[in-house]
């Protein structure tokens, strides 16, 4: 089946829809006044000719208010997961289509290789000024082709080792030519570039230009323009968002205010978003966001989420707190999860994390049924560790029900078993001290690798883990790490067992399938999954006269036999296959290599529920019946809760 190709996307409740050319609009009265004191032109000259519509999901808000939220993240990228308006397409109904947004409509050639993407005419940066093509041209040929930039090609804009050919024949025309079929490319945009998250896209070509040193004499570097590029740094920085910086305190604040050249409005005419002001305060100890909570002293909070542990002292204080908890659906696919190290620089144990019997004995070793219930009070579902379980491809055909189902369920808890698999591979206790040993008697002691903040629930279930595999005797050590020096474990691939958060990704397999398919340096087989990042790039060869790890970046091109190679070519087959039948059939098979040759992570609660708090005063986040599937929280290329639209939150008087 393939994608919808839109000219103009119809929609319903809570789905982005073209504007009315009847509406008469209206705007803030704090740009009203603007408007009158002739500091800002009238309403009707701020919005594109065609502005993108966003039906509210209960009722038409009011003006005003500042939302007060707290984030854990001091990169604010909690915060930059509540805005979708960098990105040309968004996803919908939890992920499931995709629908316009600064691009209303798009075309593609008949085999998926030429995409033409036509912009709203008339959208304005933050400050004012035109937005057009050039401002993408500007990102791709200035900074992502330049190789003194960091910006990357983005994996989506890349096939087979080759970069898109780009051009914009006007203003508002971008057309990205590829050599071979790109089916995915629109899910694929409207996952990457929220607000900068994973891919930039587009940038303020008017306003980083005086900082690039080829246009410039003031610069011989791109140091400043990388320094000038995050808004969430430099509030000087012109945005699509719905709110912009107006002030940066670092390690403190960031508080935004509405963009009076947002392009969407309501199904009225009221230029969105609703809310005036976005106050974001960081904080590092999640028991204080807690105590705000329950004082009342946050308006709706998604993230950093509260642990199910938490939610008898929410639920308690309601009342008190003046507020509400609303449950949506993680969507996650493992919850707190761990990964053997399948590029391990000792040659001993890392042929050791390559049996399969090893792993999957770990597996068997683990109680779950404890966890979920220290966890999450009983709720989700065990799991040896999978993709999402809403991702669509399981659901589409019985094999795919009952496959999903097989993968689910391969290695779950079985002491017997574990210790029965463990002695077929001779890791036994030779010298009689309790322990297991290699095979060839040297002493064997795992290391789980975490972030010493990580939070309380996986700090406990890394400690039962820890636990059950010396129950089967194997030494366990937890191995707690200032999150910089994790990083760099992981970047040279350095690690033993990581600690990570957990694996999700989107309702399409394929968009893209991070911890399914090793693809970059980050997860399960970081030398191989750089390769096969630097192979789409055009660039793996390079080095090859050097040690894998000491190429920049570290890397090495797997064995045709190993089950990494063979996962990465079923994903170069499904990124190029336009039939989503025969998309669905290369899924079944990398699942199958995931069950026969795998787990290559361990999984142990799957798509347990997520809280969101929400002020009796702040209205139209949805309930869970709203929303397709209930919601898809954890994935962040799924980008929660952007896809509900903030901009039309709003919040009565208190």
């Amino acid at each position: 089946m393939r994608y919808r190709l839109v000219m103009l996307l119809l929609v319903s409740v809570a789905l982005i829809a073209a504007a009315s050319p009847a509406l008469a609009y209206q705007e803030a009265p704090m740009l009203a006044e603007k408007v009158e004191a002739g500091e800002l032109p009238p309403v009707e000259e701020r919005l594109p000719k065609n502005p993108m519509v966003i039906e509210p999901w209960h009722e038409i808000g009011q003006y005003g208010g500042t939302w007060y939220r707290q984030s854990g993240a001091s990169d604010w990228s909690h915060m930059r997961m509540k805005m979708y308006g960098h990105s040309p397409v968004r996803l919908i109904d939890d992920g499931l289509d995709v629908a316009p947004n600064w691009v209303e409509r798009w075309e593609t050639s008949d085999d998926f290789s030429i995409w033409t993407f036509h912009i709203r005419e008339g959208i304005r940066w933050s400050d004012g000024e035109p937005f057009t093509s050039a401002d993408f041209m500007f990102w791709w040929d200035d900074m992502v082709l330049n190789e003194e930039h960091s910006d990357p090609v983005p994996d989506m804009l890349a096939v087979g080792g080759q970069p898109a050919e780009m051009s914009a024949p006007d203003d508002y025309t971008i057309v990205m030519e590829f050599t071979e079929p790109t089916p995915l490319l629109v899910y694929l945009l409207a996952t990457g570039p929220n607000a900068g998250i994973y891919a930039r896209l587009i940038v303020p070509k008017h306003y980083l230009i005086d900082f690039h040193p080829d246009y410039s004499d003031e610069y011989d570097d791109m140091e400043v323009l990388e320094e000038k590029q995050e808004w969430w740094i430099n509030v000087e920085t012109p945005v699509l968002t719905e709110w912009m910086p107006v002030q940066h305190d670092v390690g403190d604040r960031l508080v935004l205010e509405r963009n009076p050249f947002f392009y969407a409005v309501d199904s009225e005419g009221n230029q969105l978003p609703y809310i005036d002001r976005v106050n974001n305060e960081y904080m590092e100890d999640s028991e204080v966001i807690l105590l705000r909570w329950m004082e009342g002293q946050a308006d709706m909070q998604l993230r950093p989420y509260a642990e199910l542990s938490d939610f008898s002292m929410l639920i308690d204080n309601q009342e008190h707190g003046d507020y509400r908890v609303v449950f949506w659906d993680s969507g996650s696919g493992t919850g707190p999860m761990l990964y053997w190290n399948w590029n391990h620089p000792d040659d001993q144990k890392r042929e050791l994390y390559r049996m399969p019997e090893f792993r999957q004995a770990l597996s068997h070793a683990i109680n779950r049924e404890q966890i979920r219930d220290m966890a999450w009070f009983g709720l989700g579902d065990l799991t040896t560790g999978t993709f999402s379980p809403k991702s669509g491809e399981f659901h589409r055909t019985e094999e795919g029900q009952q496959l999903f189902q097989e993968w689910n369920t391969a290695y779950l808890y079985d002491v017997e078993r574990a210790e029965q698999l463990l002695d077929e591979i001779g890791v036994v206790d030779q010298n009689g001290d309790g322990w297991r040993q290699y095979p060839n008697g040297d002493e064997l002691r795992l290391r789980i690798d975490f972030n010493a903040e990580t939070g309380t629930i996986d700090i406990q279930t890394n400690e039962m883990v820890q636990s059950d595999w010396q129950d089967i005797g194997i030494r366990t050590e937890l191995n707690p790490m200032d999150g910089s020096a994790l990083n760099v474990l992981t970047q040279t691939a350095e690690f033993d067992i990581h600690n990570s958060w957990e694996v999700g990704n989107g309702p399409n397999f394929w968009i893209p399938p991070h911890w399914i398919v090793p693809h970059d340096l980050s997860r399960w087989a970081p030398l191989y999954g750089s390769w096969y990042q630097q192979e789409q790039a055009g660039t793996a060869h390079d080095e090859d006269d050097r040690d894998p790890r000491d190429r920049t970046p570290p890397r090495e091109r797997p064995a045709d036999d190993d089950p990494v190679r063979k996962l990465q070519n079923l994903y170069d087959q499904a990124r190029v296959e336009e039939d989503e039948t025969v998309r669905d059939q290369l899924a079944m098979e990398l699942v199958r290599i995931h069950i026969d040759d795998g787990p290559f992570f361990i999984g142990t609660v799957q798509d347990y529920p997520r809280a969101v708090v929400v002020r009796n005063h702040f209205h139209n986040v949805p309930e869970p019946e709203d929303l397709t599937l209930g919601g898809f929280v954890n994935p962040w290329q799924v980008v929660y809760p952007a896809m509900t639209n903030p901009a039309q939150y709003w919040m009565s008087e208190q």
